[in-house]
C-alpha cells in the first residue's frame, strides 16, 4: 500500500525512547491508516517535554498502511517510518492514544499533504525546535503535513507560552542553546499536547467499546 493511500475512504490525514513496553501487543484502539498516534516517556528530553507542557505526551506520528501492516512515519533522526508496534514500544503504555479527524478532507487534499509528507523522509531531526523546513520535529511534522492538506489543527505557541523555568526544560535549553537567553522566546513551536488536544480531533475508538 502506497504511503497514506487510502485517506479517501478514511476520516483524516494525519519522541519518546524507552525500553519495549507493548512489543508483540496489538494496540488498544482500532486504529487505521491516517490517525495521528502520541506517546510518551521521561526518557532522554521527554522529562522536559512534560514539565513546559503539563502533558503526558511526547511523541506524535501519522499511520499508513503497507503490505498491510501499520506503519508509522515520525520525525525521529532522520524523519522515517517505523512499525505501529515499535512506535508503541518506546513510549508507556499509559501514555499511548490516537487521534482521528471528525470531519473529512478531499482526495484532492490528502494527495498534497500527502506528497509533502513523503518528500520529508530523510529529513534531519530539529533539536532547536525552529519552525523553518530545514529540520522537523515530530508535532511539526504532523502539523505540516495536515497544513499542506488545507487543515490547520491548531495555532503554533510560542515558546515563551510553556512552562520553561522547570528545572528539566531549563537544562535541555541550556545544553542546546548555552543559555536562556539565547532561546527564541517569539519562535512558533508546536508540541504534541498541542495536537492531542485540537478540536478538529477525535480519540479513536477502542476495539473493546
Amino acid at each position: 500500500m502506497h504511503f497514506l493511500h487510502r485517506l479517501h475512504i478514511i476520516p483524516c490525514l494525519v519522541l519518546a525512547f524507552c525500553s519495549t513496553l507493548y512489543a508483540g501487543d496489538k494496540p488498544p484502539y482500532a486504529i487505521r491508516e491516517g490517525d495521528i498516534v502520541f506517546s510518551g516517556s521521561t526518557f532522554g528530553q521527554g522529562a522536559a517535554i512534560i514539565a513546559a507542557t503539563g502533558s503526558p505526551y511526547t511523541h506524535c506520528g501519522i499511520v499508513f498502511e503497507k503490505n498491510g501492516r501499520l506503519m508509522v512515519l515520525e520525525a525521529v533522526q532522520p524523519v522515517g517510518v517505523t512499525t505501529l508496534e515499535k512506535f508503541m514500544s518506546r513510549g508507556r503504555p499509559e501514555n499511548f492514544t490516537a487521534r482521528r479527524l471528525i470531519t473529512a478532507i478531499t482526495p484532492a487534499a490528502y494527495r498534497k499533504g500527502r506528497a509533502w509528507g513523503v518528500a520529508q523522509i530523510g529529513r534531519n531531526y530539529d533539536a532547536l525546535f525552529q519552525w523553518d523546513n530545514k529540520k522537523l520535529y515530530c508535532s511539526e511534522l504532523v502539523w505540516k503535513i495536515y497544513q499542506n492538506a488545507g487543515i490547520e489543527l491548531c495555532k503554533p505557541r510560542l515558546f515563551k507560552g510553556y512552562d520553561l523555568q522547570r528545572p528539566e526544560m531549563k537544562t535541555v535549553i541550556e545544553k542546546r542553546y548555552g543559555s536562556m537567553d539565547r532561546l527564541p522566546m517569539d519562535e512558533k513551536v508546536v508540541a504534541p499536547s498541542d495536537l492531542a488536544a485540537s478540536p478538529l480531533l477525535e480519540e479513536v475508538p477502542r476495539k473493546d467499546s
